[in-house]
C-alpha cells in the first residue's frame, strides 16, 4: 500500500508526538543517537529526524521494533495497520 506525501507526513507528526518513548529505547540501550547512527551505517541526522517524525528511517524503524518500541509509537508508513 502506497502511501501519499500528506499521509507519510501525517505518520511523521504522530510519531514526533512519541519521541520521548522512542529515545527511552535508545536510553535503555544505553545508547545515544549518534551511536545508533554509527552501529547501523547512517547519519546521526537520519536518526533524529526518524525520531522526530521529519523523516521514515527503515533501518531505524527496524531497530526501534526489534528492540521493543510499542508499534504504535513507531507510525511506520511501510505497515498496513496506520
Amino acid at each position: 500500500m502506497s502511501l501519499t506525501y500528506a499521509q507519510k507526513m501525517a505518520l511523521g507528526a504522530k510519531r514526533a508526538t512519541y519521541r520521548r518513548r522512542l529515545q527511552e529505547v535508545l536510553d535503555a540501550q544505553g545508547l545515544s543517537g549518534a551511536a545508533l547512527a554509527r552501529q547501523l551505517g547512517i547519519s546521526s541526522v537520519a536518526v533524529y529526524r526518524t525520531l522526530s517524525g521529519q523523516l521514515h528511517s527503515p533501518k531505524v524503524l527496524d531497530w526501534l521494533r526489534t528492540h521493543g518500541a510499542p508499534e504504535k509509537y513507531l507510525c511506520d508508513p511501510r505497515t498496513s495497520d496506520n
